[in-house]
């Protein structure tokens, strides 16, 4: 069997490369691309003299393990507070994480496709690097958006309705210098049923809101709404609640008040 050592090299700089800024995304941390092309070629370097080594498998695992570690220390920088420690040791997992699983998931690819071996083991780490990086992403995303979610109760006189709502800084929509909370319409029709079926004018004002077909009239419900937070419980005595079909399909069914938590 010929092994051609430039390819060799540039395969596993090119693979190094990728992984360590992946799970430098991945981390959160500070992407140094000067940083990530050295330690890719130390990479490199070592594939290269890793066939050659005449040590037992468990010093060999250990080393590559250490390798690794290296590798992940060049490309991330100074390891000085223990923050830093933390991330360091968050990106370290990660690039074994998708070590581990890109190199599995190639060596099948490779093996079923072996005449056309390089073209498919590149077009499946590319495939696999963009699902990752793109699912890192959405996994911050989601961890962005729940560290604006809380636990709520709705209250309209005995009636109390419990429901997840989002702490949106974008909306400062008041009636009469009451705050407006947006609420999904199966939760308007639990909390206020009696009062739309006996029509008992509990709809107490209304507002006009702007959407892409034009101006519409919404109706305003009065109630109180209690906010749990790390620090405390914020009870609210008067509060409108307005419908909206924008909360239908998503995690949270209240759209909170930007001036929820103000005095």
């Amino acid at each position: 069997m010929t092994v051609y050592i430039e390819y060799a090299f540039l395969e596993n700089f090119f693979f190094d490369g990728v992984l360590l800024s992946l799970s430098l995304a991945a981390s959160k941390s500070y992407i140094r691309w000067r940083s990530i092309l050295f330690s890719a070629l130390v990479g490199a370097g070592f594939a290269l003299v890793y066939p050659f080594l005449r040590l037992p498998s468990v010093l060999l695992t250990l080393l590559k393990f250490s390798v690794g570690a290296l590798l992940c220390l060049f490309a991330f920088g100074r390891v000085k507070t223990k923050k830093e420690r933390s991330r360091y040791a968050l990106t370290a997992v990660f690039f074994f994480v998708f070590s581990f699983a890109f190199g599995g998931t190639l060596l099948g690819v490779s093996g079923k496709f072996s005449r056309h071996k390089p073209f498919w083991v590149l077009l499946g780490f590319t495939a696999l690097a963009a699902f990752a990086l793109v699912f890192v992403r959405k996994l911050y995303g989601r961890r962005a958006l729940y560290a604006f979610i809380y636990d709520c109760r709705l209250i309209n006189g005995e009636k109390t309705v419990n429901a997840t709502g989002f702490f949106d800084s974008g909306n400062r929509a008041t009636k009469n210098g009451v705050p407006v909370c947006f609420l999904s319409p199966e939760l308007i029709y639990e909390l206020f049923a009696r009062e739309i079926f006996e029509n008992t004018g509990q709809v107490c004002d209304e507002m006009s809101i702007a959407t892409v077909t034009g101006e519409k009239k919404t109706p305003l419900y009065k109630g109180k709404i209690a906010i749990k937070t790390q620090e405390e419980i914020h009870e609210i005595k008067e509060v409108y609640f307005a419908p909206s079909a924008n909360m239908v399909k998503r995690e949270y069914k209240i759209l909170l008040n930007a001036g929820i938590f103000e005095g």
